[in-house]
């Protein structure tokens, strides 16, 4: 048996980037930051972020599209990520093979303090 599963919470590092494919496919893109919190043998507190690359495909991307388009998904955004490792295998200009880990993400969920759109028309409720 085996299991390829991540769960992340973290900060988007930029707007999502949508991109409309042949055959009707989309695919989200964005960085995503996790931070973690320490402190060293001096006793000083530390922070090491790590970077990750989600994508999102077909409706998931159509969700992050509707989200990025009503302003509640943007650099900054606190988000909840689900998904598994993938591992892309390209050649650089030189032949020179390289690999790269992404998640291909299977659920996102907003978190923070997110405004609605009813909100945003009625800041004073």
């Amino acid at each position: 048996m085996s299991l390829n599963k991540v769960m992340l919470i973290g900060f988007l590092g930029q707007d999502p980037a949508i991109r409309y494919l042949e055959n009707n496919r989309i695919v989200a893109t964005f960085t995503l930051a996790t931070h973690e919190v320490y402190k060293d043998k001096n006793g000083e507190r530390k922070t090491e972020t790590e970077w990750h690359q989600i994508e999102m495909w077909d409706q998931l991307a159509k969700n992050i599209d509707e989200l990025k388009l009503k302003g509640l998904l943007k650099k900054g955004t606190q988000v909840f990520v689900e998904g598994k490792i993938k591992t892309e295998i390209y050649k650089d200009k030189n032949g020179l093979e390289h690999n790269r880990k992404k998640i291909k993400a299977v659920q996102l969920s907003l978190l923070g303090n997110i405004k609605t759109k009813e909100e945003d028309l009625n800041p004073s409720s």
